[in-house]
């Protein structure tokens, strides 16, 4: 199965990540569409729709569905940014150590920003267009 990869739709949410950051006022932030290696061949076990790395400003997005490669809903798409954007906002003060697989805790307060940062772009009027037909 070939890639299908559509500028377009990574260029609309690239725009809407920069507006998002101007909403937070979070700036000085990178975005980068995840790419795979093979998409829509063999068992697709990621359910990772994005990550961020704390020491760097950057997040990274999986813009496609994992094996027919369609673009996802946009709402879907900024709520992963602002869930990213919230590790940064409130970091994590445990980590879980697995098999030496570190993963980091979703504390309450971490779940609190979240929820700003949703109710922020849903008051905005380029933002909140992608949220009227969720709710």
């Amino acid at each position: 199965m070939s890639d299908v990869i559509d500028p377009r739709h990574e260029a609309l949410v690239e725009h809407l990540f920069q507006r998002m950051l101007v909403v937070l006022e979070m700036p000085g932030f990178e975005l980068r569409p995840m790419r795979r290696r093979t998409r829509g061949e063999g068992r697709l076990r990621s359910i990772v729709y994005g990550y961020t790395r704390l020491d760097k400003k950057l997040v990274t997005i999986d813009l496609y569905t994992p094996r027919t490669m369609k673009t996802r809903k946009m709402d879907a798409i900024l709520r992963v940014v602002a869930h990213e954007l919230a590790h940064h906002q409130k970091p994590p003060r445990l980590y879980r150590s697995w098999f030496r697989l570190v993963r980091e805790i979703h504390h309450p307060p971490f779940w609190t920003q979240y929820r700003r940062n949703v109710a922020k772009m849903q008051k905005d009027e380029i933002l909140g267009i992608y949220f009227k037909n969720n709710q």
